[in-house]
């Protein structure tokens, strides 16, 4: 049974459901004997209402009676090229009479872009449809005969073949007059359930990309033949990857309304019936409108303001293992559903938070949801299906595997109050679990939009039962960052000075797209310590801040928070009140602790030295000294908590020269030489004025002579295992 320990949570899956990429795959016709044999089931043979649909791209001009689709264009249906140059035609049952085929008047079909067309018979009207808009329409009443033949895509039955230039996708053939909605509605997307649709007659996706046929997804199984036949031969039109736009889906940073944001042949989407996925970072500056609209877990989107984005079906923000999709409304943002998800690793404690206004603990119907208490510092969980679930609020869960939950109802947006308390002095209160609002990450150090009263300026997120992360004043540890993702809880402190309540108060100025790490922007005077072993590693931060204080600063220290795995060590600055994140004046040593639940060996490594020109390790244990900017430092430890083992050893430049007795250094022709007397074990590292190291070479017994290329000032250090000397030298 999985031990409880300080903010420990409870949780099970919840499963999202994940909506329908695009199109993969599109067949292309050369136009010279490429087509597919449909059969002649007797589902194909329809004499009554009729809708034909398919998604066109043409690798050139039409010409005259190139086909989509044909049955028989005498006594039964037909859908292609028009008697002319580049326009579209529809006949059902003509009766063998080209007066009686419809045909576009003012469009032509253009090339190299891809194109929705649609063919419809009501019984006594011909129209057809472009891009959901009427193109074309005549009166036609008759009573279709109906035809035997075959159904065929691409080309004509018998000769001359009108073979088609261009390319095919996501075909259907309805039993019925589609009505303009449901023709405007399905365009841009997949058929969802097709084996539940009707009047479905036949819809082939042409999603398969390999093989001799293509599927009819339909009920009634009418599975097309490349070529004509299983066998592979000349007559096969060819599989390519499909741009069609099923839905729309971006291919490039950009704005909403340029077409080189979307992937190619698409163009950008102009109809208030599209579909699109937002897979990079999409300004809208322009008013748009779309039936839906899905931020993938790649994509960023910004509403920019004056402009206004109307979504009149579901808007969604994925969540998965690779990221979390970013939304931010800058402007007038109307929809008609919401849906935002957040990925939870497995097996695991998670601090969360809502990104809706109206969520109630009964989303977690039959879970474990918990609530943490100040006062106690400790949570319980929530029983009641009712609790509302506070914007700003943090909350506790725990999944067995990974599971995505979906939150469906009113984004949370503008300002988001919070009422902070703390219930007593020390580090055992003031601790308030806040969570990210938004849709987006949020900038801890934003400029504006934050309203912070009585609370410290570090922030805490549990990562696993083993490790806490810190961030304060432009400084991390175990992965902290300025920015809380969104969905995320983090915890803050209202500050032990008497205060016994506080505020955080935040509006739409904090937010911000981000998902890169901080840690790419580099902080000076800066080290950062981690200790690892057992398979768990854990950090401690030191810098030097010119107005920090030896005490505790609420606007660049950050207490530690120690995990509960009983084999992970833990490492800290000790103090009245440990410290994960210590600033401190400038001064020539720090202490550094740790704790260890169960004996074994550890690493104890800088993973990150900045503008520090000396970062010397000693073990007071073994009277060992390691310089961590040229190595790491194994030791073995019995369990237990070490507050004053091990002292970090920091020299800026114009240091004392001798530091304890040194032996003799100088430089000479060209060489850094060292003079030891005694028969000591030791290392000798130089270092440029950048405090690079450039060379480290073995202490040996008498002067070792090491060579510099270039002349100038270097550092050199020797380290021993009874001594520690830094002196400045001047290469000629």
């Amino acid at each position: 049974m999985k031990k409880r320990v300080l903010f420990a949570f409870f949780y099970a899956v919840i499963l999202a459901t994940l909506l329908n990429a695009q199109n993969q795959y599109a067949l292309r016709f050369d136009g010279t004997n490429d087509y597919v044999e449909c059969g002649s089931d007797a589902s194909l043979d329809i004499t009554g209402p009729i809708t034909i649909e398919a998604w066109v791209y043409l690798n050139g001009h039409i010409g005259i009676y190139k086909r989509f689709v044909e049955k028989d264009w005498t006594n039964s249906y037909f859908f292609g090229g028009k008697y002319g140059i580049d326009g579209v035609a529809f006949g059902m049952d003509p009766n063998g009479d080209q007066a009686n085929i419809l045909e576009t008047a003012n469009y032509s079909l253009p090339t190299y872009t891809w194109v929705h067309v649609a063919g419809w018979w009501d019984g006594s009207t011909l129209k057809i449809f472009i891009n959901g808009e009427e193109s074309a329409s005549m009166p036609w009443v008759n009573v279709a005969d109906g035809s035997p033949r075959s159904v065929k895509i691409g080309k004509y039955y018998t000769t001359p073949e009108n073979l088609l230039n261009g390319y095919l996708d996501e075909i259907r053939i309805w039993s019925e007059a589609r009505t303009l909605t449901q023709i405007r509605d399905n365009m841009y997307r997949e058929l969802p359930n097709p084996a539940s649709e009707p009047n479905l007659a036949a819809y082939w996706r042409c999603n398969e990309g390999i093989g001799q046929t293509i599927e009819d997804l339909s009920i009634n199984n009418n599975t097309g033949y490349r070529g004509g036949t299983a066998a592979v031969e000349v007559s096969d039109p060819t599989w390519i990857v499909s741009t069609a736009p099923i839905p729309y889906y971006t291919a490039a940073n950009g704005s909403w309304n340029t077409n080189a944001t979307w992937a190619a042949y698409q163009m950008a989407p102009t109809k208030d019936w599209a579909r699109v996925n937002i897979k990079n970072t999409v300004n809208v500056n322009s008013d748009e409108t779309a039936i839906d609209v899905m931020i993938s877990n790649t994509g960023r989107m910004t509403v920019d303001n004056t402009y206004t984005l109307n979504v009149t079906g579901d808007f969604r923000v994925k969540s998965d293992a690779s990221g979390t999709g970013s939304f931010i409304n800058n402007g007038t943002f109307n929809y008609a559903n919401a849906y935002v998800e957040r990925y939870y690793p497995g097996d695991e404690w998670h601090l969360i938070s809502s990104p809706i206004a109206d969520a109630v603990s009964g989303l977690f119907t039959g879970l474990y949801l918990q609530n943490h208490s100040e006062a106690l510092n400790s949570f319980s969980d929530i029983i009641p299906v009712n609790i509302p679930m506070n914007p700003g609020q943090g909350y506790a869960i725990w999944n067995f595997v990974e599971a995505t939950a979906e939150f469906n109802g009113t984004l949370n947006t503008g300002i988001i109050n919070r009422s902070l308390t703390r219930s007593g002095a020390g580090n055992n209160f003031g601790w308030n679990l806040m969570g990210n609002p938004y849709c987006s990450s949020i900038d801890w150090d934003a400029a504006t939009g934050w309203t912070k009263t009585n609370v410290d300026n570090a922030i805490y997120l549990h990562i696993n039962a083993s490790t806490w992360a810190s961030y304060v004043a432009g400084v991390g540890i175990n992965g902290g960052t300025r920015y809380i993702a969104p969905g995320q809880g983090y915890f803050v402190m209202v500050s032990d000075d008497g205060s016994t309540s506080g505020t955080l108060n935040s509006s739409d100025a904090v937010r911000v797209h981000n998902n890169t790490s901080f840690f790419k922007s580099e902080v000076a005077d800066l080290v950062r310590i981690e200790i690892s072993g057992n398979g768990y590693a854990d950090e401690t931060v030191i810098r030097f801040v010119g107005d920090a204080t030896v005490t505790f600063d609420s606007e660049y220290d950050a207490v530690k928070l120690f995990g509960g795995v009983e084999e992970s060590a833990q490492v800290y600055c000790p103090a009245e009140v440990p410290y994960s994140i210590n600033a401190l004046p400038e001064t020539n040593k720090v202490n550094i602790g740790f704790q260890s639940g169960s004996g074994g060996t550890y690493t104890i490594a800088a993973t990150e030295v900045n503008d520090l020109q000396v970062v010397i390790l000693e073990d007071t244990e073994i009277n060992s000294f390691t310089d961590l900017k040229s190595g790491s430092y194994p030791f073995t430890t019995n369990a237990g908590t070490f507050d004053d083992r091990f002292i970090i050893h920091f020299q800026p430049l114009a240091v004392n020269e001798q530091l304890i007795n040194p032996d003799q250094i100088f430089a000479f022709n060209g060489k850094v030489y060292v003079k030891s007397n005694d028969k000591v074990s030791g290392e000798i590292n130089i270092y440029n004025i950048m405090g690079q190291l450039i060379n480290s070479v073995p202490l040996e017994t008498g002067a070792s002579g090491i060579d510099i290329e270039k002349s100038g000032n270097y550092i050199v250090t020797v380290v021993s295992n009874s001594n520690i000397t830094t002196k400045k030298v001047f290469i000629r």
